[in-house]
């Protein structure tokens, strides 16, 4: 394939964690992008791309962004509703663009949510430099056909060709629509058709690949840059271990406050689970998998139907200590035996204050 210059992307990062932010404008700029936007939720984002008031949709490519990624959890505006809003606003500027949607919470029902709102690809954390820019090559080098409905607009859902025992979505061709360059949105509301196929020039990869086609064995990406983005990860280890402490103090701070203010326990249990879904979607990338268990373990235990008791916030306490073991042992990888021993204390802790 050819050889991608990601000097000329436009890049929107949408993520409320500042360290986050940080993670992906260091990895970015190692991969050659020049042009970033930063927005710390969904709402700020909208605002970022929302044309003056009263102005309609433009066509495909007028938003002076390239490719926008978005976290999933974020406070007033979620993903999923920025998504909705891009996909499906009159005020959206540009209804195609390609959307990458970061989440530490890979569950199934956060993927579909996130391809029902209309993703192109998803990026579970904890993640890497490369697995990074390997979803920005995929929305670059292989972007899908996009699907109009009364109810969903975004990327063909559909990624592989399968046998399926009955197909659902039988259509005549008096019933589709096929659209090979950019349309107002509007104009689809006077048609007779059910379903649109957008299948839209490649204009990203014309403008990052340039004129040349490319040798097709080469990668899209110089393997060194992938190397120095790599390495911006692991210059941050420094920072991840600051932004671990400050989140171990506000972790027991809130457990503290949830044992001496029990009428206010989903408040204090929030703040607990919001961490914690942090914790699990950031140890994975600088080499603290167990950091990753333990945070997705705490986000677990404190979800939304748990409520404040004595047992549950002694298994909080216990994954707090587990934490910090962590963190003062520089506990990397799988940690040998003492990452068993720790999950064994965890499996021990939860049997025990089981809630």
């Amino acid at each position: 394939m050819a050889r991608l210059d990601f000097s000329r992307l436009s890049v929107l990062v949408v993520e409320d964690s500042a360290f986050m932010r940080s993670i992906f404008i260091n990895v970015l700029r190692a991969l050659g992008v020049e042009r970033l936007i930063v927005a710390e939720d969904g709402e700020q984002a909208i605002k970022i791309m929302a044309p003056a008031q009263g102005a309609k949709s433009q066509m495909i490519g007028m938003s002076g962004i390239d490719v926008v990624i978005c976290d999933y959890f974020m406070p007033t505006v979620d993903g999923a509703m920025f998504m909705r809003w891009l996909r499906r606003s009159e005020r959206s500027p540009d209804r195609f663009l390609p959307t990458i949607m970061v989440s530490a919470a890979a569950d199934m029902d956060v993927l579909f949510t996130a391809r029902d709102a209309g993703v192109d690809e998803f990026l579970a954390k904890p993640f890497s430099a490369e697995k990074l820019a390997q979803r920005l090559v995929a929305v670059v080098d292989h972007p899908r056909p996009y699907i109009y409905t009364p109810r969903y607009f975004g990327p063909d859902r559909r990624r592989r060709s399968k046998p399926v025992t009955s197909e659902r979505r039988v259509l005549g061709k008096d019933d589709v629509e096929t659209v090979y360059s950019g349309k107002e949105m509007s104009a689809l509301k006077n048609s007779s058709k059910m379903v649109w196929e957008f299948r839209i020039p490649r204009q990203l990869k014309r403008k990052l690949a340039g004129a040349s086609g490319g040798d097709p064995d080469e990668p899209a990406f110089d393997p060194a840059l992938i190397e120095a983005a790599e390495q911006k990860i692991a210059n941050m280890e420094g920072d991840y271990a600051d932004w671990v402490a400050n989140s171990i103090e506000e972790l027991t701070q809130a457990h503290h406050r949830a044992l001496e203010e029990p009428e206010r326990g989903v408040h204090h249990l929030k703040t607990i689970n919001e961490i914690a879904h942090e914790l699990r979607g950031q140890g994975g990338i600088f080499g603290y998998p167990l950091m990753t268990q333990f945070g997705k373990s705490l986000y677990d235990v404190t979800g939304e139907d748990s409520q404040i008791s004595a047992p549950l916030l002694d298994l909080i306490d216990a994954h707090i200590d587990l934490i910090k073991v962590v963190t003062k042992q520089k506990v990397k990888g799988d940690g040998g035996s003492v990452g068993q021993q720790l999950l064994k204390s965890l499996s021990e802790a939860k049997k025990k204050f089981s809630v």
